[in-house]
């Protein structure tokens, strides 16, 4: 089970924390909100940058180092519906009135 906390946000991006009681420890994560897509920064014992169509195929991409296992773990926490809300609000912020 892992834990997603502290996180922040700006208009155009969303810093957090992702704890897993597997091996990779935390992964501090900064999603940013791109023209047409996001970007995923991810640092922890394996840093990576990972670029998607949505948030959540960034991060996806940005966890690819870890491996299929952890990112199963890390994309099951509970804690990212905290996370899709802010999503979602950055998203429907930058859409055309």
């Amino acid at each position: 089970m892992s834990d997603s906390s502290g996180m922040e946000g700006t208009r155009t991006s969303i810093e957090f924390t992702l704890r897993s009681d597997g091996s990779q420890g935390a992964v501090s994560v900064r999603l940013r909100r791109l023209a047409h897509g996001w970007v995923a920064e991810v640092g922890g014992a394996l840093s990576n940058t990972g670029v998607g169509g949505s948030a959540r195929q960034a991060l996806t991409a940005g966890l690819q180092p870890f491996g299929d296992s952890a990112i199963r773990a890390l994309m099951a926490d509970l804690g990212l519906l905290e996370l899709s809300v802010a999503v979602f609000a950055i998203e429907a912020e930058s859409r055309p009135a």
